[in-house]
């Protein structure tokens, strides 16, 4: 009986669109196949072949359609488990889809969040992916008319108050960006970091980072997880540390500093880093609105008759959460107030004179740490209510207490050949003082920005790993 209507419907195409004998057939289908309509209407398709072999090119057409338009990359989503499709439910006459996915699980997309993302050519821009959605044609009143699985990775819906336009939308796709209650606490779980205890810095090889794209990627996730990592058998030769970091990105974070900086002790330093003194635990430059993302340091001369000079390392987030436990109040006090954190230097080639106001505490909306800034060194003049500053230095001075005294501490004396790198917004960094009367301390350093390092990082987890998102690399994501 439904193979019958079946033909019938192929018959109806000459004359209609595909979504629309699409409609009228699984209609006719409902009453012999309830898992999956529209796809066991493919299935039946292959099997008449002979008969409509056209149809079953239609159907194979939406997926290739939007990959020959550059409109979506399936190596993007190609660890994603479980998006094949169960059954398809309108619900709140139109306003929601709900679909039942292969592994059980159920999502809910609403018609004008559909809308927002659809793949057609109205939609996303060729080559680029880019929407081209004009949001003020989108409604919170918009209803779907119809959704259908095509049976090769793509679902298809039609809008009530836009008939002509068939949304066209990769299942994989949809299935990453389910914004269920489980889902979301499954993201929210999948970034949060992790603190080492055992304090030993993950190591990688030279070789491994410049020739391999696994080495690249042990690397970098290695830096993301635990925020640090050394690479050793660095050639000790100046520039080495930006041909290592260029492997992250082409272009290295420029600041007042330069691309890269040598960091030497000297008679009249700009800045207290080239001076052989003593460097609080600090993350460099939270003056800028964008503080540099990842720092490295290669180690190119380290005499062995130079007395201290150790590097320190600390998780920034670990003693902000441990201060959270210990100080709850002073920590949502401290999450309020404008810190100034400022660099003045008229005495240069380009005088500068910056200063950013923020708080040392950034959370999202559930409360998760995103963001910890903090810089003793460069800390400018509170400009707050009077009644607000001495409480906010009885904090501060906690705060400050904690980080300087914290037990989970990296302690390493870099050698020649060795090249650290770290979160500068996760991992605060410091320095013991050491002598310089005889031999030679030569550091250089440069930045990567925090969001080309986290596109690296999941670039290489999709290519390389498990597809995994990066967890929190402290630049104030909100998710």
């Amino acid at each position: 009986m439904w193979t019958r209507n079946l033909l019938r419907c192929a018959n109806q195409l000459s004359s209609r669109s595909v979504t629309s004998a699409s409609r009228h057939c699984t209609a006719a289908c409902t009453s012999s196949v309830q898992r999956k309509g529209p796809t066991s209407v493919v299935k039946s398709e292959i099997g008449l072949r002979g008969a409509v072999p056209w149809m079953v090119h239609v159907r194979n057409s939406h997926m290739t359609a939007i990959k020959d338009r550059g409109a979506y990359d399936e190596r993007a989503y190609q660890h994603v488990k479980g998006s094949d499709v169960k059954s398809l439910e309108l619900v709140s006459d139109g306003k929601l889809l709900r679909v039942t996915w292969g592994d059980g699980k159920t999502s809910q997309f609403h018609s004008v969040w559909l809308r927002s993302v659809c793949f057609c050519p109205k939609c996303r821009m060729d080559h680029t992916g880019q929407c081209s959605v004009e949001f003020d044609t989108v409604s919170n009143q918009s209803r779907l008319l119809s959704a259908e699985d095509d049976g090769e990775g793509c679902l298809t819906v039609q809008w009530k108050e836009d008939p002509g336009h068939t949304g066209i939308f990769p299942l994989k796709y949809l299935k990453a960006h389910c914004y269920s209650k489980e889902a979301m606490e499954t993201k929210r779980r999948d970034v949060q970091m992790t603190f080492s205890k055992d304090n030993v810095i993950p190591r990688v090889s030279y070789d491994e980072v410049i020739n391999t794209r696994q080495g690249l990627y042990k690397w970098v996730k290695a830096l993301n997880q635990t925020g640090i990592s050394i690479v050793e058998g660095v050639p000790c030769e100046s520039g080495m540390v930006k041909k290592v970091c260029e492997r992250i990105a082409d272009l290295l974070q420029h600041t007042i500093y330069g691309e890269t900086f040598d960091v030497k002790a000297k008679a009249r330093p700009i800045n207290a880093a080239y001076s052989a003194g003593e460097l609080k635990l600090h993350m460099d430059q939270p003056m800028y609105e964008s503080a540099p993302g990842i720092q490295a340091l290669h180690c190119i001369k380290f005499d062995e008759s130079i007395g201290g000079g150790d590097n320190l390392f600390v998780d920034l987030f670990e003693v902000a959460e441990t201060f959270r436990k210990q100080n709850p109040e002073e920590f949502a006090f401290l999450s309020k107030i404008p810190l100034p954190f400022e660099t003045v230097h008229y005495e240069r080639d380009w005088p500068v004179h910056m200063r950013y106001y923020r708080p040392m505490f950034n959370m999202n909306k559930h409360g998760d740490l995103v963001g910890v800034f903090w810089h003793p060194h460069l800390i400018g003049a509170l400009q707050v209510e009077e009644e607000l500053v001495e409480p906010f230095f009885e904090a501060f001075g906690k705060f400050y207490t904690l980080i300087n005294n914290f037990p989970n501490c990296f302690r390493h004396r870099l050698k020649a050949g060795e090249m650290v790198a770290f979160n500068n917004r996760r991992v605060l960094h410091g320095r013991a003082a050491f002598t310089n009367q005889t031999g030679e301390r030569f550091l250089q350093g440069t930045y990567i920005e925090i969001s080309e390092f986290k596109s690296c990082v999941q670039v290489l987890s999709n290519l390389e790993g498990d597809g995994r998102s990066p967890v929190r690399v402290g630049d104030n994501d909100l998710l």
